[in-house]
């Protein structure tokens, strides 16, 4: 099976990519990365293109980049999709956990492109699925946070045995931040043939959110 992945940058669309991947006779096309209308930066966690390209260039995987505003965004990933049918591709990876709303949407597009909708993370346990991200050796850091649910220090985390431990102590907080507690970004791991090259740049707030922005 041909698939393309619905590409964010973060810890679970990485991982969901790495399960599919286990299966002999499953091929990553390339990734799926939606980008702001200037179409400067990923929509889903604010990372500039330019460290989402190195993602991919560090994954030998080709990588679609379209920019978007959020009234066009269907009908954008829908033309994109259908350009990715001509190649052969006939299934897409997304790494949702278990919010079902967002789930409903990707199966009704995807029945309307004809292309199979796969979810490898979907109803597993996001405590369990945090550390199988962490022993199986990927790196990565958190680049936002949400004020309300996190605080400002948890910006520019390493995801590590440290941040396991002490976000799994707190309460009403989702290990895998699927409610927006954070976003993460990924530069190394079993995928990578070398890690992403970065440095932290300074954070700034908008709209209750913390962002690390990387230069």
């Amino acid at each position: 099976m041909k698939a393309f992945a619905s590409w964010s940058g973060g810890k679970d669309c990485m991982l969901a990519v790495y399960r599919y991947l286990q299966t002999n006779d499953h091929e990553m096309a390339c990734l799926v990365n939606m980008c702001d209308a200037d179409g400067e930066q990923s929509r889903s966690h604010g990372i500039h293109k330019r460290f989402i390209q190195s993602q991919a260039r560090a994954m030998n995987l080709p990588i679609v980049q379209q920019a978007v505003d959020a009234r066009g965004y269907e009908s954008c990933f829908k033309a994109v999709v259908n350009e990715l049918k001509k190649e052969g591709v006939t299934a897409g990876v997304f790494g949702d956990i278990y919010l079902v709303e967002h789930r409903q949407w990707i199966e009704r597009v995807c029945e309307d492109l004809d292309v199979a909708p796969i979810f490898p993370l979907w109803e597993n346990d996001t405590q369990a699925l945090l550390m199988e991200f962490v022993e199986l050796g990927f790196k990565a850091l958190t680049v936002a946070v949400h004020k309300n649910k996190l605080g400002e220090h948890w910006v520019g985390r390493e995801l590590d045995l440290s941040f396991f431990k002490e976000i799994t102590a707190i309460a009403d907080i989702d290990p895998c931040a699927e409610n927006g507690e954070y976003h993460s970004f990924v530069y190394d791991g079993p995928l990578f043939s070398h890690p992403v090259a970065f440095e932290k740049g300074t954070p700034n707030e908008k709209d209750y959110h913390v962002f690390l922005p990387l230069k």
